[in-house]
């Protein structure tokens, strides 16, 4: 690649282009594209220079067109000025992203029709389809066109979806769009990127071509001028996934795939790694987490970081692009990887391309330390946003009934809730008699989320009165080892009061007016 085979544009922030960088701005200037993750960008300038100055503007940023198109373009991020003895004036080092961190920027809510967080009444925004189709409805109803205003990215445009890519399904909570999207787009096959359109922002999806039989890059044949080889042991070859349920009612699911096997025998090692997807309770979606994470890491972990010659039939942008996979021979060894990222670096002596391809794993102990912070961040990211499991409020279906004749009433009569926290279990029940036909007899019970590790007297509970504007005291017993909360109420003897068995007819006789709740803390039995 050459310099004149590159324009490089100052934009406005209003994505107007106002100036182009002059070649001697540009020495010491560096773009990245990565496939499915978010580009950088370093730009030097002296002081003083009229686009250098326009450049370090906040809410400015550049763009980068190569022989085919748009390579990458991107906000300004930060500027820092850089100045010596031997340059007093000194040079401005402004750096940025791509436009696609707008993505890594803006969360994936589980009810994106509304901007207001207090009422996201679902769980989770749940999408399943082709992964090109899934990805452009998420980008759309969280900060495209169909975004609620708050929301909404106005110069953001979506291309026209042409449902590319396997069947893959979202799972949405609170999630950044980013960490959302690339496990999907790895699943399914394609590769996502936002980059200017006029001036607009334009949400993308491509299809990585398979271009091993034409691109075959080797230092014999003069197509490199530079290698670096690496390979590492695989980090899982079995994914165990856990899902909705909790302790032995838990849904589990294993699995491997054929690379992962094959590195088992290479290595001689199983390595089992859990990952938490509570979220989840079918099987499929389950799988999918699993397949998510061995796409990466369940094989040997191939890295190569190359440097392409000029040769006229295997040039970036021409004969080979990011994400496809192509031939490399590193050491008398040809195997075929997929274009990670690729960067351009521009120096006094012309314009240097890098590319990395295979698994996209970091090289220097940094990169891997940032990456690891990344993937616990992750973890706990995806621990707090679930809607099941320690720390967070889970809804529950409580059962309910009498010691003798059975009442009728619809399921929606009894509405329960409960959080965990370890060994302990915090319960909230409320019952309403709207609805109910008949009121049964004999002492009304109630039934908790988990076994009681002792016998327990509850006294958190309140009944209405309607017809008399009036409120009773409600508690219940509970034997050890057991779930059943048998329920009463107080009543007045000459020494005080005595618990009384909460009946159709004590403390009051109840009508479909009325309603009851009642909430406590227990140990669970483990």
């Amino acid at each position: 690649m050459q310099l004149n085979d590159l324009t490089i544009e100052v934009r406005d922030s209003n994505n107007n282009r106002i100036g182009q960088l002059l070649p001697t701005d540009l020495v010491g200037s560096t773009f990245v594209n990565r496939k499915n993750n978010v580009g950088t960008w370093e730009v030097r300038v002296a002081n003083g220079s009229a686009m250098g100055d326009l450049l370090r503007t906040p809410g400015y940023g550049i763009i980068v067109t190569g022989p085919d198109g748009i390579l990458l373009s991107g906000p300004t991020m930060s500027a820092i000025l850089d100045q010596s003895v031997e340059n007093p004036l000194g040079d401005w080092v402004i750096t940025g992203t791509d436009d696609s961190i707008i993505l890594s920027e803006r969360l994936a809510y589980p009810l994106p029709t509304t901007a207001d967080v207090t009422a996201q009444t679902v769980a989770n925004d749940v999408r399943t389809g082709a992964a090109e189709y899934v990805l452009k409805q998420y980008v759309d109803a969280n900060i495209g066109p169909s975004a609620p205003a708050e929301r909404k990215i106005a110069d953001l445009i979506i291309e026209t979806d042409l449902g590319r890519g396997e069947i893959v399904t979202g799972t949405a909570r609170f999630v950044s769009l980013q960490e959302l999207f690339y496990p999907l787009a790895q699943t399914g096959g394609i590769g996502f990127t936002v980059e200017q359109n006029g001036s607009d922002l334009e949400f993308k999806v491509y299809e990585p071509q398979d271009r091993t039989n034409t691109v075959r890059m080797d230092l014999d044949n003069g197509q490199l001028s530079k290698t670096e080889y690496s390979y590492l042991s695989p980090k899982t070859t079995r994914v165990i996934v856990g899902g909705q349920g909790e302790a032995q009612d838990r849904i589990f699911v294993e699995q491997t795939n054929d690379d992962a096997e094959l590195a088992e025998t290479v290595w001689g090692r199983r390595v089992e790694t859990f990952t938490d997807a509570r979220g989840s309770g079918s099987p499929e979606e389950l799988f999918q987490a699993a397949e998510e994470i061995l796409i990466d890491n369940g094989k040997t972990i191939v890295n190569t970081s190359v440097v392409p010659t000029d040769a006229p039939t295997m040039r970036y942008g021409y004969d080979w692009n990011l994400g496809d996979t192509i031939t490399v021979v590193i050491n008398d060894v040809e195997y075929s990887a997929v274009v990670t990222e690729v960067g351009i670096s521009i120096q006094s002596d012309g314009v240097r391309v890098q590319a990395t391809v295979g698994t996209p794993t970091p090289l220097s102990f940094e990169s891997r330390l940032v990456s690891r912070s990344n993937d616990q961040a992750s973890r706990i990211s995806n621990l707090e946003r679930n809607t099941t499991g320690y720390g967070v409020s889970t809804s529950y279906q409580p059962g309910g009934g009498t010691s003798g004749t059975q009442p009728v009433f619809p399921s929606t009569a009894i509405v329960g809730s409960y959080t965990r926290f370890g060994n302990m279990v915090h319960f909230t029940i409320k019952v309403t008699f709207t609805g109910i036909t008949d009121f049964g007899t004999g002492r009304y019970y109630l039934t908790l989320p988990y076994n009681t590790a002792h016998a327990y007297f509850l006294s958190g509970g309140c009944l209405h009165d309607a017809s008399a504007g009036t409120t009773y005291p409600i508690g219940g017993h509970i034997d050890a080892n057991s779930n059943v909360l048998q329920l009463d109420s107080m009543d007045k003897v000459a020494s005080g009061v005595q618990d009384v068995a909460f009946t159709s007819s004590f403390p009051v006789t109840l009508t479909t007016a009325d309603s009851f709740h009642i909430a406590g803390t227990y140990e669970i039995e483990v």
